[in-house]
């Protein structure tokens, strides 16, 4: 039984993933390791396929649609798609000093046949879980969700949500899940946002690794994490602990463990 998890890490950017998931293993500690390319995602799928309370997800970053990703890494998700379960890092992000206007058209259309191929083979019974980066396009993004079935026949979370009041509400009557991590709560906006979003449909995530925790593995990221706990609690008027097993359940549910 879990009783901490995190919905969204790049484990596999870790000094030593595997140490990273034992000690986490240890500690009671469910991750969602979020790739960032399908070559990566194979890599860490190898590396990690031991570890109980890992999940490693299928992704391509929109960052990585500049041109160190084309068509060939797009082609290689597309066929993996229907034999995963979790997919992800996926999404649009049309901020241009995160990525190129010149990119967004790209971005648009690879996600679009990422979801179609997600929704197509997701099972009633099982369905694809996808972790959605979404920076400045969440409107573009929840279009693309539903058009596509996303929305009706996968689990869709939005990893660290920071866009308007309206596209939130939009994205929580869809049924969307969201996950929030320490630092989007230091933020005004994360700490109201965390209030409108849905006991059932609440994760927690760190996003790691940052400046100087690759090498730290799991210290960094329970420290992380309870801080996050902490942050949550203060705002929703309860204790740490509540916060962790109210997000725990919830990651059970997602994580089928």
């Amino acid at each position: 039984m879990i009783s901490h998890a995190d919905l969204h890490i790049h484990l596999d950017q870790f000094d030593d993933p595997v140490a990273t998931a034992r000690a986490a293993e240890e500690s009671r500690t469910a991750l969602l390791c979020a790739t960032t390319t399908p070559a990566g995602y194979l890599e860490a799928r190898k590396a990690l396929s031991d570890c109980s309370n890992v999940r490693v997800a299928a992704g391509l970053h929109p960052w990585w649609l500049d041109g160190r990703c084309g068509e060939e890494d797009i082609a290689l998700l597309l066929s993996l798609i229907p034999g995963e379960r979790y997919i992800g890092e996926i999404g649009l992000d049309f901020m241009e000093k995160h990525a190129s206007r010149d990119t967004w058209e790209l971005q648009e259309e690879t996600f679009r046949r990422i979801c179609s191929a997600a929704a197509e083979s997701s099972d009633p019974g099982m369905p694809k879980v996808l972790t959605v980066h979404s920076v400045r396009a969440s409107r573009t993004v929840l279009e693309i969700l539903r058009a596509t079935g996303c929305l009706e026949r996968c689990i869709c979370i939005l990893h660290w949500f920071s866009d308007s009041a309206v596209l939130l509400w939009d994205a929580i009557h869809a049924g969307c899940w969201f996950s929030l991590g320490e630092r989007s709560l230091r933020t005004g906006k994360g700490r109201e946002y965390i209030k409108l979003v849905p006991r059932n449909r609440l994760l927690l995530e760190t996003d790691m690794p940052w400046p100087g925790d690759a090498e730290r593995g799991f210290a960094a990221i329970q420290e992380s994490i309870s801080h996050a706990e902490e942050a949550a609690g203060a705002v929703l008027g309860c204790d740490s602990d509540r916060i962790a097993e109210l997000t725990s359940l919830n990651a059970r549910n997602v994580l089928s463990l």
